[in-house]
């Protein structure tokens, strides 16, 4: 049952962010050349929207390719820099990828995904209105890893990912519930999918800067199934849990950081110093220094996206 003060609460949360759109973030002009592209969700956090966004942009390019075939994506770094003229050289679509400036390990972990791909380029930034339109003539596609609540962004081709039923009243909001609006607050988008059905979101595999797996099976500490800890600061901690449950992965403990959290490199350090093996999601890894990626104690659980044949063909149609 929702306590009568986080109801109130609620109340005061919706009560500002409509006050705040309206004065704030009112619809803006649209994008001249390039396709805007707004992935998000009602959550706050946790929704899957920046692994999505990974698989869009393979999707994107894949549909631009001679072999219609999604590439293979790497671990490495990309720096950040704008389409240049390498990226112009080519028939691949030119792709722009804004995160917000709090999420520099989102950014960085799609940096690292699309490292050697010239087309694409991530930028962090606070004002997605504005970066957009700077960029607009540079890109054939400028995609938003999030920026759902951001109403300046007109014109825009909104992907929401669902999970489970529409937030349905305050109960459903921020700080009483995990939402940042409701139906009632946004237009309808270009495609809503659903998170567990158009949508999978699984763990495809565990293993370190060695490519030594954590088998799921396995018993030995070295194997990570008995006395790992699962150190997680995503929006959604149960999610990774379940996850690596559902992948035969049981950590002896798991430690749950805020997303975002500037101080989750000590708390792996602490961890480690224990002469424990530590398993972490992909975006935590991202966070880290090099050194510390390349050390044998950290498995970083790599994600798998699955999308339906159906919203496959969903996805090309919103963007045709």
């Amino acid at each position: 049952m929702i306590r009568p003060l986080l109801r109130i609460v609620a109340r005061c949360y919706h009560v500002a962010y409509k006050l705040h759109h309206r004065l704030c973030l009112r619809p803006g002009k649209p994008l001249a050349h390039a396709q805007l592209v707004v992935v998000g969700s009602y959550l706050a956090g946790g929704a899957g929207k920046t692994p999505f966004v990974a698989w869009l942009t393979q999707f994107i390019l894949a549909q631009h390719s001679p072999a219609q075939s999604v590439p293979e994506l790497s671990g490495h770094e990309n720096p950040e820099g704008r389409g240049g003229a390498e990226a112009s050289q080519t028939r691949r679509p030119r792709i722009a990828i804004l995160c917000h400036s709090k999420a520099k390990d989102e950014a960085q972990m799609l940096r690292q995904k699309f490292a050697g791909t010239p087309q694409v380029c991530v930028y962090t930034t606070g004002n997605r209105y504005k970066t957009a339109h700077e960029l607009d003539s540079e890109f054939d596609y400028i995609i938003c890893d999030d920026g759902f609540e951001d109403t300046r962004l007109a014109g825009a081709t909104t992907i929401r990912l669902d999970w489970g039923e529409p937030p349905a009243g305050l109960n459903d909001l921020l700080p009483a519930g995990r939402c940042r609006s409701l139906p009632a607050d946004h237009e309808k988008p270009a495609l809503a999918l659903a998170c567990g059905t158009d949508i999978r979101f699984e763990i495809e595999r565990i293993a370190n800067c060695e490519g030594a797996p954590v088998e799921p099976s396995a018993s030995s500490p070295a194997k990570a199934n008995c006395t790992a800890v699962a150190i997680c600061g995503i929006g959604d901690a149960e999610r990774f849990t379940r996850d690596l449950e559902a992948f035969g992965c049981h950590p002896g403990s798991t430690i749950r950081r805020p997303d975002h959290d500037r101080n989750f490199e000590q708390t792996i350090k602490k961890v480690l110093a224990r002469k424990v093996p530590v398993i972490i999601t992909e975006k935590d890894a991202a966070r880290l220094p090099r050194d510390m990626r390349e050390n044998p104690g950290i498995y970083v659980a790599v994600q798998l996206v699955t999308v339906s044949g159906a919203a496959t063909e969903s996805v090309a149609r919103a963007l045709s």
